[in-house]
């Protein structure tokens, strides 16, 4: 990146026809990139600012912090044939989710085929679709993309998790609560220097479980010898939590453990907006895409906060001072940001809901595009307060955000005025999580996850 001390490499593996080299109209055939960008940014100048932990980070002897993710790109073959426009995809923990929200195609995390092209719509209108990996606590698997950060070694400090099973018999969990997810591990094995609780529902007393009754461990199973059949082993882990006598569905688990050697979790928005630039800015040739005249960016539910984290933090203005995204749709973000640019944060984990991760600093004030007054700190804030490189944004809900996101808290605040309204729409719909692959004929049906929880009656009098 010129006259920045940020750099940006990227290595591609593959390079191949898309969709069986079907032709799109008049953009024609696409292919795809895929491969590694690897990131070299000095923690002190400004652009890193308010980056945490980045002044405690590894450097090279050049004294700048490296890191490194996959990316994967869908473009014209002929970049002149294309519409000069990146779209970008943030996914969601790492899964490709643009063509199939976009083009009707089936979910995969690794298209190639007609089949994987959906509908074409994207393709016919000749973008230039771009996905890299920005969620660091991921691990591989799946066909994930994955970014890998420093740690900052020797730092400890509490970390909380809660766990929330939906069936009997789970006896073990990752520390993270997810299997995808990296474990901030622990500092000591004792559960007595540990916390373990549990509770019925969020505003219950939480009822401390004895050390003696679980510890950090993990369970191994195999096929056992001397006709003695399955066998399984407890085997000491810093990074996973184990009850014998298993985890009860439905209750709230709560574990607050010391951890150690945190990632710095803020360069994933540091790697969009260093790669995005890249695409832009650099010369076409370097960049493989062409010219590029706009750059717009995509994100559903976690990177619909994540996308309004990056914004909010200043991110759209590269090293250089130049916009990275034009605009901007955050779709079933509700009113919160994402849980990213902390220490011993789990990015993976949804913001507050209903019943789980209430205590998770996704809803934290500012809420609104435009400038409002914190009513609880007389605080003003905004996500949009760079007039000269904040996108345009589209923010699209429904009614799910409505009721369990805060949603509501996005175009109700107390003194918002005409001058201070930036440009931005709202649109909102009927059904969070649609499938285009589970249709017959004309309809879908909608998919959403339910716990099977006791309702307590919280705004009525017992009759």
């Amino acid at each position: 990146m010129a006259g920045t001390t940020n750099r940006v490499e990227f290595s591609v593996a593959e390079r191949f026809p898309f969709a069986d080299g079907h032709e799109f109209g008049a953009v024609r055939a696409y292919e795809r990139l895929v491969g590694r960008a690897h990131f070299a940014v000095d923690p002190h100048v400004p652009a890193q600012k308010g980056i945490t932990d980045i002044d405690q980070a590894p450097v090279d002897a050049m004294g700048l912090v490296r890191f490194a993710g996959d990316f994967s790109i869908l473009k014209p073959v002929d970049p002149e044939r294309g519409n000069r426009r990146i779209f970008f995809d943030y996914g969601n923990r790492g899964n490709k989710r643009i063509l199939q929200f976009f083009n009707d195609a089936p979910a995969s995390n690794d298209p190639r085929t007609f089949e994987h092209a959906g509908n074409g719509f994207l393709m016919r209108r000749g973008y230039a679709i771009v996905w890299l990996a920005w969620q660091g606590d991921l691990l591989p698997g799946n066909g994930r993309m994955v970014l890998d950060l420093p740690t900052v070694p020797a730092v400890t400090g509490p970390v909380r998790v809660e766990y929330i099973p939906d069936r009997r018999g789970i006896t073990t969990y990752p520390l993270s609560g997810h299997a995808s997810t990296r474990s901030h591990p622990a500092v000591s094995l004792d559960p007595r220097e540990a916390r373990l609780t549990r509770r019925r529902y969020p505003d219950d007393p939480r009822i401390p479980l004895p050390p003696e009754s679980w510890r950090f461990a993990r369970v191994e199973r195999g096929a056992g010898l001397d006709n003695q059949g399955a066998e399984q082993a407890i085997i000491p882990s810093d990074t996973h939590i184990h009850i014998p006598a298993g985890f009860e569905p439905g209750w709230i688990y709560e574990l607050v453990y010391t951890g150690r050697d945190p990632l710095v979790l803020g360069l994933g928005h540091a790697a969009v907006r260093d790669f995005v630039s890249f695409l832009r800015y650099s010369d076409p040739d370097a960049a493989r895409l062409g010219t590029i005249d706009k750059a717009y960016a995509w994100g559903r539910s976690q990177t619909g906060r994540c996308i309004r984290d990056f914004v909010y933090r200043g991110f759209n203005a590269d090293a250089s001072g130049r916009k990275v995204f034009d605009g901007v749709l955050p779709h079933v973000a509700g009113a919160g940001r994402k849980w990213l640019n902390h220490r011993f944060a789990n990015a993976v984990v949804s913001g507050g809901q209903q019943y789980e991760d209430h205590f998770n600093p996704a809803d934290t004030f500012p809420f609104s595009y435009a400038e409002t007054t914190d009513h609880l700190t007389g605080r003003r804030d905004a996500i949009l307060k760079r007039p000269e490189t904040d996108p345009l944004v589209i923010h699209t809900q429904t009614a799910t955000e409505y009721c369990g996101a805060a949603r509501s808290c996005i175009p109700t605040p107390a003194a918002m005025t005409c001058r201070s309204r930036p440009a931005c729409a709202f649109i909102s719909g009927p059904a969070r999580s649609i499938s285009p692959t589970r249709s017959r004929g004309r309809w879908s049906a909608a998919s959403a996850k339910i716990f099977s929880i006791p309702l307590r009656p919280r705004c009525c009098s017992a009759r």
